[in-house]
């Protein structure tokens, strides 16, 4: 099965949109579309992030969304790997490590330092993918997240 990996754009939108959607139903999160579609707009195309496709047969198998930040510490640009989701109907056919691979790459081409993400604690499949793939839990830094919207 060929993979080909791509920058999504503004154009890939409407094929964008449906398997966000699925990625957001996985993590249980309440559907808000025109919130979900300005979001996506914003961030295909922009600077300050890249989003890679997956297509298998001219299908979008999955996506992988990156944010582009700094990391004071090593005084170098750094990727957060947001958001990486495979359509359930191409799972375990390479989809999602192809995208890990292509992000680990651009980034490092870009000049950052590390590719940061993170994981549900349940999410056991992709928790056994980044390991596969050189990541490790963090050890040294504790993460903690205010909610400013409540």
């Amino acid at each position: 099965m060929a993979i080909t990996i791509r920058p999504l754009l503004p154009v890939d939108l409407p094929r964008l949109f449906p398997l966000f959607g699925a990625y957001l139903d996985f993590y249980v999160v309440p559907r808000q579309a025109e919130k979900e579609s300005s979001f996506l707009a914003q961030r295909l195309g922009a600077d300050d992030s890249t989003c890679l496709g997956a297509f298998v047969g001219g299908e979008l198998a999955g996506f992988a969304l990156c944010h582009h930040t700094h990391n004071s510490l090593r005084l170098a640009p750094a990727w957060i790997l947001h958001d990486l989701f495979v359509s359930p109907a191409y799972r375990h056919q390479g989809v999602a490590e192809s995208l890990l691979g292509a992000v680990q790459t651009r980034a490092a081409a870009a000049g950052a330092c590390e590719v940061v993400l993170s994981t549900a604690h349940q999410n056991t499949a992709a928790q056994a993918l980044y390991a596969k793939h050189g990541y490790r839990a963090d050890t040294d830094f504790r993460v903690y997240v205010r909610d400013l919207r409540s």
